[in-house]
């Protein structure tokens, strides 16, 4: 997985690459247990973080790549776009991705 952070001045920080088992294994367990609203968003400034994630479902097959623009919003919630879909977390959700990925 590599995380963007976006800084004070919508600039976004170095690349993070997370590769350790036990942080994949941890954001992976927290994307099953999102509570996902789904619904159309337009957001007004850049997100807080961009983070893309790579999917091995068969191993045979190339790895899927899912890109996220997470916006984490004052209410505590965080509403993420992808090249997929788009979602809202409620506050749980959300705080269980804070925690992983801005450690």
């Amino acid at each position: 997985m590599v995380v963007k952070k976006n800084d004070a001045e919508e600039e976004y920080e170095e690349p993070l690459m997370i590769t350790d088992n036990e942080s994949i294994e941890l954001l992976s367990e927290a994307f099953k247990q999102i509570k996902w609203d789904n619904r159309m968003v337009k957001m007004a400034r850049k997100p807080d973080l961009n983070a893309t994630l790579f999917y091995t479902f068969d191993e045979n097959m190339p790895e899927r790549i899912v890109e996220y623009e997470i916006w984490f919003n004052e209410n505590g919630t965080a509403t993420i776009i992808s090249n997929n879909e788009n979602k809202s977390l409620d506050k749980e959700s959300a705080k269980t991705l804070i925690n992983i990925l801005l450690k």
